[in-house]
């Protein structure tokens, strides 16, 4: 210990002027703590504690000491509790992805009441594409993400997939647009420029095994021969189709609430939009980690609130 055992039991005894209470509040016996205060005294070649007829009472020296051995006592308490903040911190950070749409959902609730509960702790929250988020999981830069199911992911990549609900997208159009107030032929899409939010990112795709329904969403909305302004900021892409006629390409219909207080409104299609499952990913080893299961909870109770409105 950083401060000595007797020299812990010379303060006690200083505040007691007793040693008979002093050995009481220390569980030893007065003959052991008597011997170590004399040993103390033999340690330093001062005396430091005079007899009185009620108990004992600290001398010149014996004053210093006890300030000086009161002062390290309080440092090294002040030490332990910044050491234990740091090691809490540590232990329970938290970095995590979203799509979104889920931010928006129910996982900003699940982070204030992390943070709430955390006061002290780092918590890092990425927003994006969900092959990005893949690919930061996969390097150990967060430890689980929020987003719709990868098909055709790599299956030996260690990750585990846990399924939170089923959702439907939309198309989404500025107030006033032309496709607005009746129901939508799929060819009468391929007239308009598109606005993609978080767009598939070729670097990522070395993650995927099979690319082929990918692909086939992008050949039935004839992708490759269009015009598509893209961004990786919720706003702006609101901002992007807000200013033009442009399609926001297909987000999920629970998003459309939010839209509305932006001027944003979904179209009607005569072909629905199939159910997509999303749920949390995160790698194996860390499933059982406190701040995963943690948050693992906080998003279930909060998706519980709005799962009404997701699915």
């Amino acid at each position: 210990m950083i401060v000595d055992k007797i020299l812990r039991q010379f303060i006690e005894v200083a505040k007691f002027q007793n040693v008979s209470h002093a050995a009481n509040k220390l569980c030893l016996s007065q003959p052991t703590l008597t011997h170590n205060m004399k040993k103390l005294e033999e340690n330093l070649g001062v005396p430091l504690l005079e007899r009185t007829s009620s108990g004992v009472k600290t001398t010149e020296f014996g004053e210093l000491l006890l300030e000086q051995a009161q002062m390290m006592q309080r440092i090294y308490d002040n030490t332990l509790l910044k050491l234990a903040s740091i090691k809490a911190r540590q232990t329970q950070s938290l970095r995590m992805g979203t799509g979104h749409a889920w931010w928006v959902m129910f996982v900003r609730d699940s982070f204030n009441a992390y943070r709430s509960r955390h006061p002290g702790v780092n918590i890092h929250v990425d927003l994006g594409n969900h092959l990005r988020l893949m690919d930061l999981l996969l390097g150990g830069d967060i430890d689980l993400f929020i987003g719709h199911e990868i098909q055709g992911l790599n299956p030996g990549a260690g990750i585990r997939f846990l399924p939170l609900f089923t959702t439907r997208d939309s198309y989404y159009v500025r107030s006033g647009h032309p496709l607005l107030g009746r129901p939508i032929e799929p060819h009468e899409l391929l007239d308009y420029n598109l606005v993609e939010l978080t767009p598939d990112e070729s670097r990522y795709q070395h993650m995927m095994d099979d690319m082929q329904a990918k692909r086939t969403l992008r050949n039935r909305l004839h992708l490759a021969e269009r015009v598509i302004w893209s961004s990786n900021s919720l706003m702006a892409a609101v901002d992007m189709v807000n200013d033009s006629d442009g399609i926001l390409l297909t987000y999920p219909r629970c998003m459309a609430g939010y839209f509305a207080q932006y001027g944003l409104q979904p179209l009607q299609t005569t072909t629905g939009s199939p159910n997509l499952s999303v749920g949390i990913y995160l790698m194996r080893e860390k499933a059982d980690t406190q701040p995963v299961v943690e948050m693992q909870a906080l998003l279930s109770h909060y998706l519980d609130a709005v799962r009404p409105l997701v699915s």
